[in-house]
């Protein structure tokens, strides 16, 4: 895993070269999942807030419709530029985005009621360090709201899925299992209120598209070949087969499950 510049250089060159394919993707496809997570921490019309690594705004153009304000923070300016026009499409006032780093906010102490971050952990170098500054930049009774990839607590299987993702996406760091969530929740004072773990259908093709890699290219075989070698015995917990041949796909399709967590806490 490399160290914390040169993990954000990674997520930055990632996140640019693939901001409309996975802007598009993010906006389309998980609406439902930040109307989950708003639902979950209990936001409220008085709030302000911010999301962290937000992306193309998936969650903050949404919470925004439902507080006074919030704030989406990324390292990437091509994927907030995307997000700073749908908010202006949408002609949304309450809401702002800045480039910053989710594991130094542009916060002080205890200024905010709620803090959100989706699909960005697993990109981090330290995951702990940035829901640390969930929990700081969080008043006493505040809500914190995550949403990520799972692995199983079997260190082998956690690292043969890990080694997946890294070949796919070099942006990659670790997906957490569920033990660690509880431990940096507890650990910054945060106290657990809901979780909730669903398994995702996902094409293959389609998943490798949307990290900016095409059928043919190395990496694309790679991931392929590793996962189909998985199916027997579901060594890297993707849950991957193969469907036959279609009408939408003349060939075999492999398709696989990833598993999400949300968790929803209180700073205490």
């Amino acid at each position: 895993m490399e160290s914390g510049p040169q993990q954000k250089d990674l997520v930055r060159d990632h996140f640019t070269q693939t901001a409309q394919v996975f802007g598009d993707y993010a906006l389309a496809s998980r609406a439902a999942e930040a109307e989950r997570l708003l639902h979950m921490v209990g936001a409220r019309t008085g709030d302000r807030g911010v999301d962290l690594a937000c992306g193309s705004g998936t969650l903050a153009l949404r919470f925004a419709q439902h507080m006074h304000w919030i704030c989406g923070v990324d390292l990437t300016p091509a994927i907030l530029n995307r997000a700073q026009h749908l908010a202006a499409t949408e002609a949304l006032s309450n809401i702002a985005f800045t480039l910053g780093d989710a594991e130094a906010l542009p916060f002080a102490d205890a200024a905010l009621d709620l803090a959100v971050t989706s699909y960005s952990l697993h990109h981090m170098s330290d995951p702990a360090r940035v829901i640390g500054e969930m929990a700081r930049v969080l008043r006493r009774g505040g809500r914190v709201g995550v949403l990520d990839i799972l692995v199983p607590e079997d260190a082998s299987i956690a690292e043969m899925n890990n080694r997946i993702e890294r070949i796919r996406d070099r942006s990659h760091t670790r997906t957490l299992p569920r033990s660690e969530f509880e431990t940096y929740f507890a650990h910054h004072g945060l106290r657990i209120q809901e979780t909730y773990v669903e398994t995702q259908l996902h094409s293959f093709d389609h998943w490798m598209l949307v990290a900016g890699s095409n059928p043919g290219e190395s990496r694309y075989l790679e991931v392929r070949r590793l996962l189909e070698e998985s199916i027997a015995n579901d060594s890297a917990w993707f849950h991957p087969r193969l469907v036959p041949a279609g009408e939408k796909n003349p060939g075999p399709e492999l398709v696989f499950e990833n598993t999400a967590i949300f968790i929803a806490g209180e700073k205490i």
